[in-house]
């Protein structure tokens, strides 16, 4: 039987505690709020007190929480997550490999992933990403699994991301029951897809699916605090035991109460989210696509498989452009990248409203004055994908231990090997990861993200045209 997702026990054991008027002699050191005036979100920043529970052990509100965040995603255990999805994706992997496991990652992962692999000093091999004509990454594809099974039959798991960050799926299920076939771990980065749950026009979860372990970025789609996730284990092919440690040994030992408490709230919300909410989610977006695609001859809107994620080109100028040009009206999208910006729309209950028809208009306001230009025809990357369907590190970890580093120019890196992570952020994905042979087109797409002045995390020198391989 469904449990009544109308009630968030957490917050529900928070609000008991602040009714007391407790006197704080415990950490935090604000002392609920008394010492930074007239901030009431500090208030529910609570620690382990009686009747609060206790993340790492618990049996009373937290727990509940829990069992009723399991019950809305039919997971066999669910978990809070304060330090992001980034956490579970490396605690999943480190319960589920040893040293010089094979682990199938997809190429486009979040740089959590490789991190992960290589704290459990696991061995990845890279499933390639398809793309479409603009430089989107769509996904991969089963043969791509299957010819990668041949040559890796001792392959111990597999660690996917659905969808994409732009929103895009693929044939998820039957990847996932191929894996099953071999008796390997599926892992699923679903960080954008905690809202998938709610069923059509969504996208179908990876727990519909059979994964063995999910994880969602509830911040991201739901309405939680930043670093609010979840980790979900569907089958006893995981090791629950395991993940737990793991989870204990990761995540801080002093939980934010105020994360947690707007992790409960975000697993109400979707819990409890009925057909004329998402009547009302769906009718918002499609005031927003209408107005936007009158605004502007050469502005595209394309909305992904997921519904809640709207790419927007405008023909002639990079995604960079089209983002300071919306910046500059108060219009804020996820992000930009060469060729387009990405906007994440919201799940709106009925009762709530958001200010699509005043985006709207600031949107026209900064393109109002934006002439037609000559459209030149775009390279795509998928021009120059790689040929293999899957690929390997050109030094193992072993190997690059103890290696020595060199800081070379990037136009002459081609046939290097990286000795760093360079990462686009966001979203998050990785351009090289150490042990990586350069490609020509890594560097024609660093370039890119240089004359743009993107914000590039990592291990690397590129305000000074350099990266660092090893020698």
């Amino acid at each position: 039987m469904r449990r009544n997702h109308t009630r968030t026990p957490l917050i529900e054991a928070i609000e008991r505690h602040r009714s007391i008027h407790p006197i704080s002699f415990h950490v935090p050191g604000h002392k609920n709020g008394l010492l930074v005036g007239d901030h009431p979100f500090y208030q529910g920043d609570l620690t382990e007190l009686s009747g609060l529970d206790d993340l790492h052990d618990s049996h009373e509100a937290i727990r509940e929480a829990e069992k009723l965040l399991g019950d809305v995603y039919g997971s066999l255990e669910s978990h809070f997550l304060v330090n992001g999805s980034t956490v579970g994706n490396i605690a999943a992997i480190l319960a589920s490999c040893e040293t010089g496991n094979i682990v199938f990652v997809q190429r486009n992962c979040h740089k959590s992933v490789l991190n992960g692999i290589r704290l459990a000093k696991a061995v990845p091999v890279f499933i390639e990403t398809e793309w479409d004509d603009a430089g989107t990454a769509l996904g991969i594809r089963l043969d791509a699994v299957k010819e990668a099974m041949k040559a890796f039959p001792q392959v111990k798991a597999c660690v996917l991301t659905y969808p994409t960050y732009y929103g895009y799926t693929y044939n998820l299920k039957e990847i996932i029951d191929e894996c099953h076939k071999h008796e390997v771990i599926c892992i699923i980065d679903e960080a954008h897809g905690a809202h998938f749950t709610l069923g059509s026009p969504f996208p179908e979860s990876a727990m519909e699916y059979g994964a063995d372990m999910v994880v969602h970025s509830a911040h991201k789609m739901l309405p939680a605090m930043t670093m609010g996730s979840y980790l979900h284990i569907g089958s006893k092919r995981v090791d629950a035991h395991k993940v737990k440690e793991y989870l204990t040994m990761l995540q801080s030992s002093s939980p934010s109460y105020p994360i947690m408490a707007s992790l409960d709230y975000a697993r109400s919300y979707v819990g409890t989210f009925i057909k004329e909410d998402l009547d009302q989610t769906l009718e918002g977006i499609r005031e927003l696509i209408n107005g936007i695609e009158r605004i502007h001859p050469q502005l595209i809107v394309q909305q992904a498989d997921d519904p809640l994620k709207l790419i927007m080109r405008l023909e002639g100028r990079t995604g960079y452009a089209l983002q300071e040009l919306l910046e500059s009206v108060g219009v804020y999208p996820e992000l930009a990248d060469p060729n387009q910006v990405l906007l994440i729309l919201p799940l709106v209950k009925k009762g709530l409203s958001f200010p699509y028809t005043e985006a709207i208009g600031r949107i026209n306001k900064a393109l109002e004055n934006e002439p037609m230009v000559e459209v030149i025809p775009m390279e795509g990357i998928s021009t120059s994908r790689r040929t293999t369907p899957f690929s390997t590190l050109a030094l193992s970890l072993e190997e690059m231990d103890g290696k020595v580093e060199a800081l070379i120019s990037l136009d002459d890196a081609e046939g290097e090997v990286s000795a760093g992570m360079v990462t686009p952020y966001p979203p998050g994905i990785p351009l090289l990861v150490p042990g990586e042979r350069i490609t020509a087109d890594v560097i024609r797409r660093l370039n890119e993200y240089i004359v743009n002045k993107a914000n590039i995390q990592g291990h690397h020198r590129l305000a000074d045209h350099c990266v660092y391989v090893y020698r």
